[in-house]
């Protein structure tokens, strides 16, 4: 009212027409548009109008036509920190995200200590991928005085970006500061929780899921969570803990697929197997297009000796999602049946899938192994062991094709490597002891079967290949007892 008295009796003064419509914006009222217009008419060069005409399109979602505006201002004042941070903001809204970046640079540029410019500008680089930058300046923000909201907005920013990442030792410390600043955030101590699972500190993820709940106690993602890390310490009291928290995750929300499918392979675990079998029917029928539901009943219905219902269930999960896990599963499947060429051919393509699916790997070398096609398996093994250095049975496995291709360094490599990884393991044991017996080193061969029977001692077959080994070495009474201590093993075992 009080600029309108003053336009009244003044109707050629511009600032009057610029602040009754910057009034008129506040008050969320269309006709400010006519004062900045009238502004302009009567001066072309004000700029609080072009920024009032920029802010009220801004508000609008007509961000080309506020970008205009903010040009006119910059050409009015070509170095105006004002004009360039909110030009580059609603860019950011235009989701012309590197365009927004060189504006809010230029801001940057003009003014080091806009806090404002570095939070939208990593917020591009989040948007873009380029992560590194983006981290660099939610780390000078981080230096700055922020206020507690600021702060807050920077740690959760650059925690999910380092989830993102798959960095989430990082993205949990950044968590926990929030934490901090929002005690009462329920959803802060789910991620927190989320992030000691991938950490596998389960423990830790509990601890956090407790306090999830403590803060909303109808929490379903909580309770799912808290009952994936007790299913994770892989002990019978851990998975009754799990299905508690599973069943009541249910309760609350009884169409809540996440939590029937857990709740599936709990009862699976625990060997309730037709208990599994319903819990993954019930998701499938809440949500026929959910392969996950799918892929679980598959695994059920293959326990259960129900391979052909396991194939078909794996089939409906790859229409939905295909998957290289997926895919490998149904050459699991495959070859269970028999039918080594499918499964080849479904390993071949999880490998096309993703390049870096170890499994699908193994399971060929496998296929090729069981082909007596040594030099493909060998190449398999090797990939495996790129991706996956220490995994054991590929290890053991090239060990002895590289036997049986008569490398013989590289499978002594191979064996030690398989050793170091596995002590305990009978079956390295047994198979460096063929090594070594293939070498006719008859002595290194019966010291390496006598470990693996000090670990397996109720062995027939290794009785027997010691008692052989022995005869070999000239130890003919020892070879007897072993030859006897065979038989008797295997007739216990046919007599049960």
């Amino acid at each position: 009212d009080a600029f309108g008295m003053a336009i009244r009796l003044h109707s050629s003064y511009p600032d009057a027409f610029c602040q009754r419509g910057l009034c008129r914006m506040q008050l969320g009222q269309d006709k400010c548009i006519q004062d900045f217009n009238r502004a302009l008419a009567l001066c072309p060069s004000h700029f609080q109008a072009y920024m009032g005409r920029a802010a009220y399109y801004g508000s609008k979602g007509r961000y080309s036509k506020a970008i205009l505006n903010c040009n006119e201002t910059i050409k009015i004042l070509p170095n105006s920190v004002q004009a360039y941070f909110y030009r580059g903001t609603l860019k950011y809204q235009n989701k012309t995200f590197k365009a927004a970046i060189e504006d809010l640079s230029k801001t940057i540029d003009l003014n080091k200590t806009c806090i404002l410019a570095y939070y939208n500008r990593a917020v591009c680089y989040h948007q873009i991928k380029d992560f590194r930058k983006a981290l660099k300046d939610y780390g000078i923000l981080l230096l700055l005085e922020l206020s507690e909201e600021i702060a807050f907005k920077v740690l959760i920013n650059r925690g999910l970006l380092y989830v993102e990442l798959g960095d989430y030792a990082n993205a949990c410390e950044d968590f926990k500061e929030a934490a901090l600043l929002s005690p009462d955030d329920s959803q802060i101590f789910q991620a927190i929780g989320i992030c000691y699972q991938r950490l596998h500190e389960f423990e830790e993820a509990v601890r956090s899921f407790d306090q999830v709940l403590k803060l909303d106690p109808v929490s379903v993602d909580a309770y799912v969570g808290r009952g994936n890390s007790y299913m994770e310490n892989g002990h019978e009291t851990g998975c009754k803990q799990a299905q508690k928290d599973f069943l009541r995750a249910i309760h609350l929300n009884p169409e809540c697929i996440k939590a029937r499918i857990c709740l599936g392979y709990n009862l699976q675990a625990l060997g309730k197997l037709k208990k599994a079998w319903s819990q993954f029917t019930v998701a499938i029928c809440i949500d026929p297009k959910c392969h996950a539901a799918y892929d679980g009943r598959a695994s059920v219905c293959l326990q259960m000796g129900e391979t052909f219902a396991a194939f078909q269930d794996t089939n409906a999960a790859l229409k939905l999602h295909a998957t290289a896990p997926l895919l490998t599963n149904r050459g699991v499947i495959s070859q269970l049946m028999g039918y080594l060429p499918c499964a080849m051919k479904d390993y071949k393509q999880a490998i096309s899938v993703d390049p870096n699916y170890a499994l699908a790997y193994f399971n060929a070398a496998n296929i090729y192994f069981h082909n007596r096609q040594f030099s493909q398996a060998y190449c398999y093994y090797s990939k495996v062991l790129q991706l996956d250095p220490r995994n054991e049975s590929a290890i053991m496995n090239r060990a002895i094709t590289n036997t049986l291709l008569n490398n013989t360094e590289e499978a002594k490599e191979d064996f030690e490597k398989a050793i170091s990884l596995c002590p305990f393991s009978a079956a390295v044991y047994f198979n460096r002891a063929n090594f070594y017996n293939g070498l006719k080193q008859y002595e290194l061969a019966e010291k390496d079967i006598s470990t693996a029977l000090s670990i397996q001692p109720n062995d027939a077959l290794m009785y027997k290949f010691r008692a052989d080994i022995r005869g070999k070495l000239g130890f003919m009474k020892e070879a007897l007892e072993d030859y006897k201590q065979a038989i008797s093993i295997q007739e216990q075992i046919d007599s049960m």
